[in-house]
């Protein structure tokens, strides 16, 4: 199932259409166009990628494949690229591939990671996409520039080691929240053009 919702409205999510395999641990990326899932598991992990143009309502669209079948991919993307990092294969990846979200096909080896990780969350501006933590908890955060390809590069850590954070960003900060191993209501947030430690920002209301 897809939903949608008016961002600048309130109101119930209204049916946009449907996937085109059903799965969870699937990720997003997308532009001001077009949205795209990849990957995810119900139950074996898979390579699938789809699409929706988001202005419109309708089920998604074939896209292509990963290189590599997995979920739980940290998606990143510009207006450009999307770039799919590391993921449960059935055990956690370094792999990143990238697509060209106006076009269709399959993706494109991109780099690697500097380990092996799952569940991240993510932050990105134009320039750049940063992942942070792993599964079983960890402070990390690494980063690529979208536009070219190669492997990630150390951008330091955050205040707490988690995974199955949230991130948010603009082209300024990336702001990451919560997550398990131990569940927290921590928020810090990093410089994105930058790199280094993240910084405390505040809490949620709840963990």
């Amino acid at each position: 199932t897809m939903d949608y919702l008016h961002l600048a409205s309130g109101g119930k999510a209204i049916d946009f259409g449907d996937v085109t395999v059903s799965r969870n641990e699937l990720r997003a990326c997308g532009s001001s166009t077009r949205g795209v899932w990849a990957g995810g598991r119900d139950p074996s992990v898979t390579d699938v990628m789809d699409f929706v143009e988001i202005a419109t309502q309708g089920n998604a669209t074939d896209f292509g494949n990963l290189t590599v079948a997995r979920a739980a991919v940290n998606a990143v993307s510009n207006q450009t690229r999307g770039v799919f990092m590391a993921g449960f294969a059935p055990s956690n990846t370094n792999h990143i591939d990238y697509i060209t979200i106006a076009s269709v096909g399959n993706a494109t080896d991109f780099g690697d990671m500097l380990g092996n990780y799952q569940a991240q969350g993510r932050a990105m501006s134009t320039t750049r996409g940063l992942a942070s933590g792993n599964y079983g908890a960890s402070n990390l955060i690494e980063y690529i520039t979208i536009a070219t390809t190669g492997n990630s590069t150390d951008f330091g850590d955050r205040t707490i080691a988690v995974y199955s954070a949230t991130g948010t960003s603009d082209n300024t900060r990336g702001v990451f929240a919560g997550g398990d191993g131990p569940t927290t209501n921590i928020i810090d947030f990093v410089t994105i053009a930058t790199t280094g430690n993240a910084t405390d920002f505040g809490d949620m209301t709840s963990a």
